[in-house]
């Protein structure tokens, strides 16, 4: 034997011994000295296990397989050693995962984690990216719902009210819902105890805050209608209902407006103090309520008729009206303006009478961020030696705390064939640009827009002069890009939206339902970046009228 062999074989006889005793001492279980790890290659020791523990951020759930982890939060479990652990997420509503961390990686919904030690594994939940362009069209009411109002914020959340016939009953009650992106919208609820049924709804807010104020009327007695108002707040909700007013004569329309800290203003025509339409208004503040409603004009002319108030309130707290006077066989717009403490002034004629030869039809009012206002109004004339009516949309500014001097039309004005105007609806974003929709006699759906300080462009045709009527008003949304939203129906009850860009101007028009049942009375509210919300009426032959809405991502 040589030398070389002998140590082989010495080598060998070593490590058989040194085997033998590891093996002699992790399995009698006797011995003083606790077990050894047992050879690499053999499986673990009965009753091993390792902890997996899974930390969420973000909205969401996660749960095992097998089981022993289910949470929304932070959990852990053991596992056998060796155990394969499958790990599933379930985003919350709005959310997606956005990855895994620790023992997983990626974002796909599942990993799998092998027990051969303790793990940590994270998942991260986070908001839903936009899905561009118009979502699902979703159902927020009970059937006998009508005239929808919807306003959205700087921040996304909005604000709905509408009419809501009560069950067996042939009077309306005011409803309403919040919607909080993330959360979607809450429960519909009833927002005032009253008896009588409510007419007229108007909405307002301020976007930068949130705040909103909602006003309406309701019948007191029969002929008769009440004002009333309550205040939205986007950290504690729905505010309590209040009266404005305390006389004995009815209520006619209603405008409202509200300030960055809450302050808000109500304006409304009513019976009184004689026998005529007068304009009272009544101012809310957050540390003593509603004061008492005052006049804000003092004509008292029998047969004169002041109706039709328009209010907005500047961030700073001044508010702002416009109403029509008439008096049968003319008509002129009047206005009157409060300072930040709420004391108003005297009311002044904003544009004139000018007798036979001129109509003035209804109006619209709107407010910037710095307290700039537009007014926006359907006239015709019957100029100097013509024989044919002229139609168009007027308008005239508010700067520096006083109004502009002069008036302008907006594009060309319509010949007779086309006359008639519908109320012009008016939209400025918080920068000052503008736009105005209005419908024509023929039917088309028209509109322009203006850049903060300048006049309007041409007029434009959003829908062409059809035999379909247009069965509504258009509802309007404005971003801080100038991009726009505008929503109508047309006979026989279709709703359709068509967009504008300052790149592209007014786009195709799109259908937004596809009921066979009649579509009405829509509405849009727009936040900054061009997210909208649209609402509208939608009859069902099981259930009446109900109240629909649909989200636009803008994708900004």
């Amino acid at each position: 034997m040589t030398k070389k062999s002998a140590c082989r074989r010495w080598m060998a006889c070593v490590w058989t011994v040194a085997l033998m005793a590891l093996t002699a001492c992790g399995g009698g279980g006797g011995g003083s000295g606790g077990g050894v790890f047992p050879p690499i290659g053999l499986p673990p020791p009965a009753g091993a296990a390792h902890r997996l523990d899974v930390a969420i951020t973000g909205g969401g759930r996660v749960a095992s397989q097998p089981a022993g982890i289910d949470c929304a939060d932070s959990c852990g479990a053991d596992f056998a050693a060796g155990t394969q652990v499958t790990l599933t997420a379930t985003p919350a509503a709005g959310q997606v995962l956005g990855s895994w961390g620790g023992a997983c990686s990626s974002n796909a919904p599942t990993c799998s984690v092998r027990m051969d030690a303790a793990r940590t594994v994270t998942a991260a939940f986070v908001a839903a990216p936009p899905v561009l362009g118009w979502g699902d069209a979703l159902t927020l009411s009970a059937g006998g719902a009508s005239q929808p109002k919807v306003v959205v914020d700087a921040q996304g959340r909005a604000l709905l009210v509408w009419r809501q016939l009560e069950a067996g009953q042939l009077i309306d009650r005011l409803w309403g819902s919040l919607y909080r992106p993330g959360d979607g919208w809450s429960a519909p609820q009833r927002l005032e105890a009253n008896s009588g049924s409510v007419r007229d709804i108007r909405v307002a807010i301020d976007k930068n805050s949130g705040r909103a104020v909602v006003a309406w009327t309701q019948l007191s007695s029969p002929g008769a209608y009440d004002m009333w108002a309550l205040q939205v707040d986007p950290a504690t909700g729905w505010g309590a209902p209040a009266l404005l007013e305390t006389g004995a004569g009815t209520v006619g329309f209603a405008s409202t407006g509200i300030d960055a800290n809450g302050n808000a203003v109500a304006v409304w025509s009513q019976i009184g103090p004689a026998t005529r339409f007068s304009i009272y208004a009544n101012r809310y503040t957050p540390s003593g309520g509603w004061g008492t409603a005052e006049l804000i004009e003092t004509d008292e002319v029998s047969g004169v008729v002041n109706g039709d108030p328009a209010v907005v309130v500047a961030g700073s707290g001044e508010a702002l009206a416009v109403w029509k006077r008439s008096t049968g066989i003319s008509s002129s717009l009047w206005t009157n303006s409060a300072n930040a403490g709420g004391t108003w002034g005297a009311a002044a004629e904003l544009v004139p009478d000018a007798g036979t030869s001129q109509s003035i039809g209804a109006h619209d009012l709107a407010i910037d961020a710095g307290g700039n206002a537009l007014l926006a109004w359907g006239q015709v004339d019957l100029p100097g030696g013509s024989n044919q009516w002229e139609s168009a949309v007027w308008f005239k500014r508010f700067s520096g705390g006083a109004w502009q001097g002069g008036t302008a039309r907006v594009g060309a004005p319509f010949l007779s064939t086309q006359a008639f105007l519908s109320t012009p609806v008016l939209r400025v974003n918080a920068a000052g640009a503008a736009v105005v929709s209005w419908g024509r006699q023929d039917n088309a759906l028209m509109a322009a827009t203006a850049a903060s300080g300048a006049a309007f462009g041409a007029d434009t045709v959003v829908r062409a002069a059809a035999s379909q009527a247009l069965t509504s008003l258009p509802g309007l949304g404005m971003d801080d890009a100038s991009n726009a939203i505008a929503a109508w129906t047309q006979a026989p009850g279709d709703l359709y939206t068509s967009r504008h860009t300052l790149a592209e101007g007014w786009g195709a028009q799109a259908l937004q339902e596809t009921s066979d049942d009649a579509a009405n009375t829509p509405d849009v509210g727009m936040d900054e970046l061009g997210n909208a919300v649209l609402a509208w009426q939608q009859f069902e032959p099981s259930a009446g009228t109900r109240i629909f809405v649909r989200h636009y991502a803008s994708g900004r």
